[in-house]
């Protein structure tokens, strides 16, 4: 098993629209970047472009990766990313999906972020996220032009659909596969020879009840919002579980959803999280030093039992360079 970490790296809170690009949270990034180390699980950090751009970039993200310590790869958020285009880079209206441009435009913000990347680092970034998870087959082809080898934009199990962009809902993912696969460049949700490898966020079900009914699993879906079903879900944690230190998600929690896709027989784990969670107050998941303290303990039992059960970091890039997709478990859902 091999533990990726991927960090969507980019301006303080950008769950703000119109919010200030602003990127004090960089200064934070050291200290779990020392925690990564001790554990030896180098991180993915998915750069933005006004984190590319900023002072900050060259002291906390670039000496890692020049060490060898960590990797830099590209997240794309339309809104702070060159050229700009006065129907889609609004920031005062919303923040639109990748998904959601018209592909001249995304085409554009794809080669401009990729371009200052190679700039900043001397070497080109092979891997990508979309911002907001708004992933879609036009970017497929795009990122296999400019060079890219993986994506990691995938939630499994999770649609977008109702959380509104500029114009319209993100992506449905819930039919996409849990363990990574070659990408489609028709559907992202299926399995291709595109030479993009898609990497999912680790999404799944802990529940041995949803993972052995579909029946319960459909009724889920159908009636989530209802009083009885959010009631059970808190008690039986029916909904997908991510692999992701979200407040409230204790180690134990972490470490559950670690030991379901162990059981699965996943070749990875992949999890996420924000820079700006690592600054007290630059995200709505840590407004305190102490919760920041909190996310780091949780952070550190999770990676002691990773350790103690033989798990090996890597960063995408090199996951994606040693991962052939060829068995039924790499590219069939599990689900």
């Amino acid at each position: 098993m091999k533990l990726i970490l991927t960090v969507d790296t980019e301006a303080d809170n950008q769950w703000n629209v119109g919010a200030e690009l602003t990127t004090d949270n960089l200064s934070y990034v050291p200290r779990f970047q020392a925690l990564c180390e001790h554990f030896e699980f180098p991180p993915t950090y998915l750069c933005t472009y006004e984190v590319v751009t900023s002072a900050l970039f060259k002291g906390t993200l670039g000496q890692p990766a020049r060490d060898g310590h960590a990797e830099i790869g590209a997240h794309l958020h339309p809104w702070s990313t060159p050229p700009f285009d006065a129907t889609w880079d609004d920031v005062d209206r919303g923040h639109p999906y990748p998904s959601e441009l018209p592909t001249e435009l995304l085409q554009s913000k794809l080669r401009t972020l990729t371009a200052t990347l190679g700039d900043r680092l001397g070497q080109a970034p092979t891997s990508y996220r979309a911002g907001r998870w708004g992933f879609s087959p036009a970017q497929v082809l795009s990122l296999v032009r400019l060079g890219y080898l993986v994506d990691c934009s995938i939630t499994p199990l999770v649609s977008w659909v109702a959380d509104i962009g500029l114009r319209g809902g993100g992506p449905d993912f819930r039919k996409a596969p849990l363990a990574p696969y070659g990408l489609s460049q028709r559907d992202v949700c299926q399995t291709g020879n595109s030479g993009l490898l898609e990497v999912p966020v680790t999404i799944l079900h802990t529940s041995a009840l949803m993972r052995r009914s579909h029946l319960v699993r459909s009724m889920f879906r159908r009636h989530r919002r209802s009083i009885p079903m959010r009631a059970a879900d808190r008690f039986l944690r029916l909904a997908p579980q991510w692999f992701r230190p979200y407040p409230g998600m204790s180690a134990e929690r972490l470490i559950t959803v670690y030991e379901a896709a162990n059981a699965f027989g996943l070749p990875a784990v992949e999890m996420m999280l924000h820079s700006s969670e690592l600054m007290p107050g630059a995200s709505p998941y840590n407004r305190t030093p102490a919760a920041v303290d909190d996310l780091f303990h949780r952070l550190e039992r999770t990676f002691a039992h990773l350790v103690s059960r033989g798990v090996e970091g890597m960063t995408l890039t090199e996951f994606a360079r040693s991962h052939s997709p060829i068995g039924p478990r790499e590219s069939k859902p599990l689900l």
